[in-house]
């Protein structure tokens, strides 16, 4: 009884597994499908100036480090 028991569980939660795998699959789509491609012509200041930002240099590294 003990192993008819375990079976219908293991058969059970094999179920759940695979359909809810195969509902990630149906949502998500194939694996690139959310990859978003850049524009290569387009520069860091331009599409900077697009979204209504400035591009400022770095600050320069420190000669010696605070303590």
């Amino acid at each position: 009884m003990r192993k008819k028991r375990n079976s219908r569980f293991l058969i059970a939660s094999g179920t759940v597994i695979a359909a809810s795998l195969a509902a990630s699959y149906l949502l998500i789509g194939k694996k690139n499908s959310g990859a978003v491609h850049a524009d290569s012509e387009v520069t860091t200041d331009q599409a900077a100036a697009q979204a209504g930002a400035r591009v400022l240099p770095s600050d320069p590294k420190l000669k010696v480090e605070p303590k």
